[in-house]
């Protein structure tokens, strides 16, 4: 608060006081907001501990609260509470002390941990879960809801107060308390959601078994009905066909995160190990399965982003924000990817399962960023030699027409503009930036499919003027992803096209 601010909120105690009224009587009587008043006290007594006349403005304030109540305990003496912060040498806060003196009782002594103490500002706040004292003193069995309303009011949180701890507040920037209210508050939604399900399954449970007991009693009453079946042609198969050849095939094959690193400490152990060696066992399996499941016309290989798991030496991803675990440097790993995909493509081309090979590749990923970029321009001039045919696409999107069907491939998230990826499931925002981007394009049809990787997860979703695929990971989940998010199957997914109509399958767990 600005000085002009704090001797403005003073002048409005003052009159508080002289008119006699409650806070929010005098806000009723002068068309003013109650919870304006709270947020300023708020602000003060968190703020301005060392303001000259902070002892003046707490002992005005604690007599304007006052106004129309009868205490049932006065203590005489001007300080009738003491709050203290235990320090550590890096000048943080670690416990917060109190001691409250009672009317003929030994004093109230005690002190909470910073867990304990954002505890009670995030479920008492009304930014927070705006929980009744009643509800948040159950956190604290120790005490008596009596005894914890006069900490609460000894330390001066009410509901107007901030969802965050002093010592939160202390140590946090305002974008960092900002983005942990938002964590707060999805925290809070997802928990209602959850136990909304089980009250839901509890109420079907109990209207299934009633059900159940009056088909019972409705069954019983049929058993001397007799009935005969209608008189239907048999539904027989009339021809064999051998192993089918398909028109195309587009593979794709996304976020392969060559030189990750996945540790012996996390919940899932498939990806431990992860190197060449495995990547490489993983595109043999592949084209194993390819083999085995026909011949084809045509085979679009879609390179679909953060191939490599790094932006290059740095080790860092493309928006150097943090740094990746690896077991490779940005040139190892460069080297890794256009030797795994060279021979991947040369042992395609000789399994003679295809007649013609084309390879497409997104610009970028939000890990790999240039390097990967740079990589794959190398790799698509090697195979550019052995006569295959390939597109390395400048712009977020790729984009290329099979018959009557245009795919529109993305990694889903750029290396430098995009605060959150394309969602796993197509939502209204996300459907009309791609409708525009669609006109801008001049793209049209009704066999438009915009095919995207990042999320390391399989989903399909559609609407009228195109469908919208999220594609499998390669290399599958990291420890990082496994603790924060869940469990992801690795692979590659695919479409295949038989007479005009497309077949969408994965290969997962190789």
């Amino acid at each position: 608060m600005k000085e002009k601010t704090i001797l403005s909120f003073i002048e409005l105690l003052n009159n508080i006081k002289e008119s006699g009224l409650t806070i929010p009587g005098y806000c009723e009587e002068n068309g003013m907001h109650a919870s304006s008043i709270y947020n300023k006290w708020s602000d003060f007594i968190n703020n301005h501990k060392d303001h000259p006349r902070y002892k003046e403005v707490v002992q005005l304030y604690n007599d304007v609260r006052d106004h129309g109540k009868v205490s049932e305990e006065k203590i005489d003496s001007e300080n009738c509470t003491e709050i203290t912060y235990d320090r550590d040498e890096n000048d943080h806060i670690v416990y917060y002390k109190y001691k409250i003196y009672r009317k003929n009782k030994t004093p109230l002594i005690g002190k909470f941990s910073r867990d304990e103490m954002n505890i009670v500002y995030r479920l008492y706040s009304y930014y927070g879960a705006s929980l009744t004292q009643r509800e948040v003193s159950r956190y604290f069995p120790e005490l008596s809801l009596v005894d914890f309303k006069r900490i609460l009011s000894a330390m001066n949180i009410y509901k107007a107060s901030a969802p965050f701890a002093p010592h939160i507040i202390e140590e946090k920037s305002t974008d960092d308390l900002r983005e942990m209210q938002l964590r707060e508050k999805e925290n809070d939604f997802l928990k209602k959601i959850e136990e909304d399900k089980i009250k839901n399954n509890e109420r079907l449970l109990k209207k299934y078994a009633t059900e159940n007991e009056e088909l019972k009693s409705q069954l019983s009453s049929l058993k001397s009905f007799q009935f005969k079946l209608i008189d239907c042609p048999k539904i027989i198969r009339t021809s064999t066909i051998g192993k089918p050849n398909y028109e195309y095939l587009n593979l794709y094959i996304a976020d392969m995160h060559i030189g990750a690193t996945v540790t012996s400490g996390t919940l899932y152990a498939e990806n431990i190990g992860y190197g060449i060696n495995e990547a490489a066992r993983r595109l043999t399996e592949i084209l194993n399965k390819l083999s085995k499941l026909g011949t084809y016309n045509k085979i679009n290989i879609c390179l679909m982003g953060d191939m490599v798991d790094s932006c290059g030496p740095t080790n860092k991803t493309s928006r150097l924000d943090h740094s990746l675990p690896e077991n490779m440097d940005g040139f190892e790993q460069a080297n890794a990817y256009i030797t795994l995909i060279k021979n991947f493509v040369e042992g395609l081309a000789q399994s003679n399962i295809c007649n013609e090979i084309c390879m497409y590749s997104v610009r970028c990923g939000n890990h790999s960023g240039p390097i990967e970029y740079v990589a794959t321009r190398a790799l698509f001039a090697e195979l550019k030699l052995s006569g295959i045919k390939s597109t390395l696409s400048d712009k977020f999107f790729c984009t290329f027409k099979e018959g009557n069907h245009t795919y529109c491939l993305t990694h889903g998230k750029d290396q430098t503009y995009m605060k959150k990826g394309m969602p796993l499931v197509l939502d209204d925002k996300n459907k009309v930036m791609l409708y525009e981007w669609l006109d801008d394009n001049n793209i049209t049809g009704e066999n438009i499919h915009i095919i995207k990787g990042d999320l390391h997860s399989n989903n399909y979703s559609s609407c009228r003027k195109l469908d919208y695929r999220n594609v499998l990971s390669l290399f599958g989940a990291s420890d990082y992803s496994a603790f924060n998010f869940g469990r992801n199957s690795y692979g590659v997914s695919y479409d295949l096209c038989l007479n005009g109509n497309i077949v969408r399958g994965e290969f997962q767990n190789i």
